[in-house]
C-alpha cells in the first residue's frame, strides 16, 4: 500500500501544475487560480479581481492605516504583488523556489515591476522567521489547510501579529469529517491526484485554532457571504441561477424578484455542504482579547 501511494504520488507541485497547463480540460481551472505560465499576468488579475477589492476593503474597514503585510505562504505571489501595488510593506513567506509557482516568481514580478516593498523570506507558516508584533495584517491565502500542524501555524501568525492587527485566512476548504467528507473532497482535486499536497480541515478545527489567548475572531464568512470565497464567480450570477430555478420561477408569480433571490440565497446558505466549501476567517489580536466581533 505504501509503495502505492508513493507512485501515485510521483510529482511536485510545479510538476503537476506544469500538467494541468498542458490538459485543456483543466485551463479554466488553472485560469481561474492565477496558475498560468504567465506570472505577471496572474498577479495584475489578481490585482484587480474582486476578490482582492473586497480584501482591501475590509482591512481599510477594520485597519486603517495599515502598513505591514505579512503573505504566506505567497505562493506565485499573486498577493504579495497586489498588496505591494496597492502601497503596502510585503514580506512574502513561501518555502517552494520555484521560478513557476514559488519563490522565483515572487522574485520575477518584483524585479520586472520594481517592487522594492516586498521582501521574500524562504520558512514555512509554522514557523515563520520574524520578530514578535511586526506586521500590521497576516494573509494567509488558501494556506491553512496545508499546514502539518494547524494550531502552530495560527499561533505563529497571531504571534507576528501587532495588537490590534489583523489575520485574514481566506478560502480555506471546510469538510464534513477526515473520512468520507476529505475523500470527496482530495478525489475532486486534480493537483492532488497528481502530487498528494492537498488537505481541508473541519470547521470546528479551524474555529478551535483561532481560539487562542488574545484573539478575537471578528468573521467567519461562508461560501456564499463574501466574494471573497465565491470569485471568480459573482453575485450576479448567482442570482441568475436562482431565479431561473425551478423554485425560482414559481416564487416569482407571487413574489418580487429581489424578495425571491434573498429567500434563496438564505436557503443556499444553509443548505449548502459541498466538501471543500471555502470559508474565510477574520481575527484581530488584542492585549485583552476583549475584542469579540465587528460590523462589517
Amino acid at each position: 500500500m505504501q509503495d502505492e501511494a508513493i507512485k501515485k504520488f510521483e510529482y511536485t507541485w510545479e510538476q503537476a501544475i506544469q500538467i494541468l497547463r498542458n490538459d485543456p480540460q483543466h485551463q479554466k481551472l488553472i485560469f481561474d487560480s492565477y496558475l498560468t505560465a504567465d506570472v505577471l499576468d496572474n498577479c495584475n488579475r489578481f490585482y484587480a479581481s474582486t476578490e482582492f477589492t473586497e480584501v482591501l476593503r475590509l482591512i481599510r474597514e477594520l485597519l486603517p492605516g495599515a502598513q505591514n503585510v505579512l503573505d504566506v505562504p505567497a505562493g506565485n505571489g499573486i498577493a504579495s504583488f497586489a498588496f505591494a501595488k496597492s502601497g503596502f510593506k510585503v514580506t512574502a513567506i513561501e518555502p517552494d523556489p520555484s521560478s513557476s509557482v514559488g519563490r522565483g516568481a515572487i522574485e520575477y514580478v518584483r524585479q520586472k515591476e520594481g517592487l522594492e516593498n516586498i521582501t521574500i523570506i524562504d520558512a514555512y507558516g509554522e514557523s515563520i522567521p520574524c520578530p514578535d508584533e511586526a506586521f500590521d495584517v497576516v494573509y494567509v491565502r488558501q494556506g491553512l489547510h496545508h499546514a502539518k500542524d494547524l494550531r502552530q501555524m495560527v499561533s505563529e501568525v497571531v504571534r507576528v501579529t501587532k495588537a490590534g492587527g489583523l489575520i485574514i485566512a481566506a478560502r480555506e476548504p471546510v469538510v464534513d469529517d477526515y473520512d468520507a467528507g476529505l475523500k470527496t473532497f482530495l478525489d475532486a482535486q486534480p493537483d492532488h491526484l497528481l502530487y498528494g499536497g492537498e488537505n481541508a480541515f473541519t470547521h470546528r478545527d479551524y474555529l478551535g485554532a483561532f481560539r487562542l489567548k488574545h484573539l478575537a475572531l471578528l468573521l467567519d464568512l461562508g461560501p456564499y457571504d463574501s466574494i471573497i470565497n465565491l470569485a471568480p464567480n459573482s453575485f450576479e450570477s448567482v442570482e441568475t441561477m436562482l431565479l431561473n430555478s425551478r423554485p425560482g420561477r414559481i416564487l416569482r408569480v407571487f413574489l418580487p424578484a429581489t424578495m425571491v433571490y434573498r429567500l434563496g440565497l438564505s436557503v443556499l446558505k444553509r443548505r449548502y455542504k459541498e466538501q471543500g466549501r471555502l470559508h474565510t476567517f477574520i481575527a484581530r489580536r488584542s492585549e485583552n482579547g476583549l475584542d469579540r466581533g465587528a460590523s462589517v
